[in-house]
């Protein structure tokens, strides 16, 4: 029984999404955050199975919690079992200047929220005010501008 046409359609979209996901990874030190969170569908996701040793500081993932991430330094995963929100010294987060593209807050000593970048908290997309912001909106109120329920960018 010959190859369907479904399966040469299946084939031809994995190719191109593999080809995708690959100049992103190829790309990324190139671009800005928002642009990364952009091509989102292109980002593999994180996968605890797998030997981060094996892979090169750059490398993004989306982790568990839908963080786009980047490795920041290869790890060995057997050891060390976390998912990326609690390893900050492997993974570093990517946020978004533009609010349509927020993620849920992450509390992170070492992937700081600077001036202009967006997070998700309570219901609200909210804009850092400050460099180097550690706290919530509800931590430290002036340090965040509340731009509007998350239903206005979606």
């Amino acid at each position: 029984m010959g190859v369907t046409d479904k399966e040469i359609v299946l084939n031809a979209m994995y190719t191109q999404g593999m080809n995708d996901a690959l100049s992103l990874q190829n790309n990324a030190s190139d671009m800005t955050a928002d642009e990364i969170l952009a091509e989102e569908y292109c980002i593999p996701n994180f996968n605890p199975e797998k030997q981060y040793l094996n892979y090169t500081a750059g490398f993004i993932c989306i982790s568990p919690s839908g963080n786009v991430v980047k490795l920041l330094q290869p790890y060995d995963s057997t050891i060390y079992t976390q998912d990326p929100e609690d390893l900050p010294a492997q993974w570093g987060f990517y946020w978004a200047s533009d609010p349509k593209y927020a993620k849920p807050f992450v509390k992170s000593s070492t992937s700081l929220y600077n001036k202009g970048q967006c997070c998700t908290f309570e219901g609200h997309v909210w804009k850092s005010t400050i460099d180097t912001n550690v706290w919530s909106p509800t931590e430290y109120p002036t340090g965040w501008e509340d731009l509007s329920e998350i239903s206005q960018y979606q």
